[in-house]
Order: C-alpha cells, then sequence, then structure tokens
C-alpha cells in the first residue's frame, strides 16, 4: 500500500541518491523535488536547512551566472569527510573550549564559539554534557569537573 508517509520516504530516499551520485544544485533540486517540497510543506529555507543538515552532505557556494550571483551545491561526500564527521566528539570540543576559555561558560556562549557549520542545540550540549566526566553542569553554566 502506499501511503503518503512511504510516498515521502522514497522521495527522500531517491533525493539522498541523486546527492550521492553528483554536486546538484539546489535549484535543480528545489524544481526536481518539487512536490516533496510541496507535501512536506516547506518553503526553500526549510529545503536548504534540511539538507545542510543530512549526514554527510555538504553544501559549496558557487560563483558565477545565477540570481543573487551565487548558487549552493549540494553533494553527499565519502571517505575521508565521513570518517572525519563521525570523529567529531562534541565533548571533546566542550572540553577543549572550557580549557581555553579558563572559566565556565554559559551553554548559549558555547554554541557560538563551535565550529562554523556545525548544527548544534543547547539541549545537545546538555545531553552531551550529562553523559561525559570531564564536564559538569551547574545550572545555565558549563564547567570543567574537577
Amino acid at each position: 500500500m502506499n501511503t503518503p508517509n512511504s510516498q515521502v520516504a522514497l522521495e527522500l530516499k531517491r533525493l539522498r541518491q541523486k546527492l550521492s551520485l553528483a554536486p546538484t544544485h539546489f535549484a535543480d533540486l528545489w524544481q526536481e523535488h518539487g512536490s516533496l517540497w510541496q507535501t512536506l510543506g516547506w518553503n526553500e529555507a526549510q529545503a536548504r536547512l534540511y539538507l545542510k543538515c543530512l549526514p554527510g552532505v555538504v553544501a559549496q557556494e558557487e560563483a558565477g551566472n545565477h540570481p543573487g550571483g551565487q548558487a549552493l551545491i549540494y553533494q553527499i561526500k565519502s571517505g575521508a569527510a565521513e570518517n572525519k564527521a563521525g570523529a567529531f566528539d562534541l565533548a571533546d570540543e566542550m572540553v577543549a573550549l572550557l580549557s581555553h576559555a579558563g572559566r565556565p561558560m554559559p551553554l548559549a556562549q558555547l554554541i557560538n564559539k563551535l565550529p562554523a557549520g556545525l548544527v548544534v542545540t543547547e539541549p545537545m550540549l546538555r545531553s552531551a554534557a550529562q553523559q561525559d566526566p570531564r564536564l559538569e553542569l551547574r545550572g545555565p553554566l558549563l564547567k570543567l569537573a574537577h
């Protein structure tokens, strides 16, 4: 039986397959998968955010003759890029930032100091901190455990 959810899942799978085959301009993805975006009720900004958050997907700006002067190209990177992404440890990054700062920091401030392009929320930081014995939460502040 073809339910709306299974159709969306199938379309999302096709989208990932396309990204794994070749770099693709956002405009092409927006047009080719228009029924998906319409079914989900997403605008262009929401679709771009979804693509940016997909594991292994890299967005690159391309200068050229495009409206606005540049275009985003999305592609699923394999091999070294996946290993690098998989090796990233949020707790290690928080420990390094706190060590460098030399003082406890609010979670909201830590988010701003994380590497650019990393999509992290305050609950994600809180969860990672609670699971790591090197970190200690004190109200809104995160500090190194002694």
